[in-house]
């Protein structure tokens, strides 16, 4: 690395633009996620993709919502791809009570 990239990457403009690119791409990765449990919901549990659009959007953790993934995409049936969502709303609802 060059001393001029050195002083660069030590000014405010430039960390003020890479927080903001880490948090775009972030948000790029959250969306990403939400858009891959609605796909996996709409094709093995079509009935269930209201409530996943509901439940997925109020996510903005984003291993929370890779492992809501795992647990709806391992789902044996929609009723317990059911549950597993409920559960997840069920844990928002109890943050929003303390």
């Amino acid at each position: 690395m060059s001393s001029i990239d050195q002083l660069l990457q030590n000014t405010w403009i430039y960390q003020e633009l890479k927080q903001r690119i880490e948090e775009e791409i972030k948000q790029q990765h959250l969306s990403d996620l939400r858009e891959v449990l609605q796909q996996i919901v709409q094709v093995r549990f079509p009935h269930l993709w209201s409530l996943t659009k509901e439940t997925v959007d109020s996510i903005s953790d984003q291993q929370e919502l890779h492992q809501l993934i795992i647990q709806v995409s391992g789902a044996p049936n929609e009723k317990v791809a059911r549950k597993r969502l409920l559960s997840r709303r069920g844990q928002d609802e109890g943050m929003d009570e303390r």
